[in-house]
């Protein structure tokens, strides 16, 4: 099956046809002109018409109905050139109209072909005076009246000024197309951006723990496991506080879940004041959060710990006419004093949790070195 032609090429194909009724509507009345010069008999008027009046219509139907419209116009533009070349030769070689129809050949496949068409008009043209002269005989050459010369010389300008002006038109669309491509390029610049911000948010909305806006325990599975590795490679240590609120059902009990969804909001809000660049906030559970600490000794992390302890336990949580306050339980675990993976430093963190609140709550106690150890 032969694709569509393109749009583009209907629109030359167009542009073609406008241009050449024009053309040689002119070329018939200065044609015209210089066979009043040099009579001729009723066939060559009728040739004459039949080529530059109808033959632009009879080419445009040809290549519109063409699988190929650009190689029929191709092809119309060599007839063209070698018509050009006999009508001169008819005429008697005038030194204007050879000139003005030569270089109305010669732009015509240029302007299509490149250099290539300055050979295929030169070869076409001099085949057509060739057969002009054969069919006509050679009369030797003739000038032309000054009536048919003064056309000659307006008819070429005024094709010249057609080329010049289609050029133009051509760059002006050529022009605004560019800046259309710019536009919409910007336009979907934009939208990368904006799809980028969105994804970013959602990608952070989906490590985010909606109620207190810290970190989910998805994310901190892969937090944990890369900063443990990169412990590993430093050799540097990497601290886990794993806390509870003590008695938070008895908050929710007393006060109603809404001053219990506060409270884990004021516990998170605490904790994230206390991190530095690189630390990592997590809802772990219920009401249990995690704090990761790359490159944190036990000590310093135990001295944290009792500082978050200090402050929630001083803090008064108000929610409308209710003002709560709450503690911690917080168990601490290193790496690598008291595990070198993932799950065996929140076992151990998980186990000093649990010893804090079997030791009255309220407090910070330190993981038990492995029994291994």
């Amino acid at each position: 099956m032969t694709p569509e032609p393109s749009p583009r090429i209907h629109w030359i194909v167009r542009m073609n046809h406008r241009n050449r009724t024009g053309c040689f509507a002119m070329l018939f009345v200065v044609l015209g002109a210089h066979l009043l010069d040099r009579p001729q008999g009723a066939l060559v008027w009728g040739a004459l018409a039949l080529q530059f009046l109808l033959g632009p219509q009879l080419q445009f139907w040809l290549a519109r109905r063409s699988p190929r419209p650009m190689k029929a116009e191709f092809v119309n533009m060599l007839l063209d050139s070698v018509a050009f070349g006999a009508w001169q030769a008819v005429l008697g070689f005038p030194l204007a109209l050879t000139v003005a129809l030569f270089i109305g050949a010669s732009v015509n496949l240029t302007v299509f072909r490149g250099l290539r068409g300055v050979g295929e008009s030169t070869g076409s043209f001099a085949l057509g005076a060739l057969l002009g002269a054969w069919l006509g005989g050679w009369a030797g050459p003739t000038e032309a009246g000054g009536f048919a010369l003064v056309l000659t010389a307006g008819a070429l300008l005024a094709y010249v000024l057609l080329v010049a002006f289609t050029a133009y038109t051509r760059s002006v669309s050529l022009h605004e197309a560019r800046q259309q491509v710019r536009v919409s390029e910007r336009a979907l610049q934009r939208q990368l951006d904006e799809n980028q911000i969105l994804q970013a948010q959602l990608k952070d909305q989906a490590q985010r723990d909606a109620l207190t806006g810290v970190f989910n325990r998805r994310y901190l599975v892969e937090a944990l496991e890369r900063e443990l590795a990169q412990a590993q490679c430093q050799g540097l240590p990497l601290s886990l506080m794993l806390m509870d609120i003590d008695h938070f059902k008895r908050v929710n009990d007393t006060h109603g879940h809404q001053v219990g969804d506060e409270v884990l909001r004021g516990a998170a809000a605490l904790l994230g004041g206390h991190v530095r660049a690189g630390d990592v906030v997590c809802r772990y559970g219920g009401e249990e959060f995690l704090l990761l600490l790359p490159g944190m000794p036990e000590a310093q992390a135990v001295e944290r710990a009792e500082r978050c302890r200090r402050e929630l336990a001083e803090r008064a949580i108000t929610v409308g006419q209710a003002e709560v306050r709450v503690t911690l339980s917080i168990g601490v675990a290193t790496f690598p004093v008291h595990g070198d993976s993932v799950a065996g430093l929140i076992e151990c963190a998980d186990r000093a949790l649990y010893d804090a609140k079997r030791q009255g709550r309220d407090r910070v106690v330190v993981a038990m070195m492995p029994a291994h150890a």
